[in-house]
């Protein structure tokens, strides 16, 4: 798993959640408990912020 910052800004990973080794977050992304992200998934809070709330599947 990638997780890189942008503008000084980490993504938060909840610690149940499941996060691919294939896949990429960058920047403000904020990914809930019980939450997967699946693999070549690409999760860019680059504009935006992202929030993946609790149990939810990429």
């Amino acid at each position: 798993m990638a997780l890189r910052p942008l503008k000084h800004v980490q993504p938060q990973v909840h610690a149940n959640a499941f996060i691919d080794e294939q896949c990429i977050i960058i920047g403000d992304v904020h990914i809930g408990a019980d939450s997967s992200v699946w693999p070549y998934s690409v999760v860019r809070g680059d504009v935006n912020h992202i929030r993946i709330g609790h149990s939810t599947s990429i």
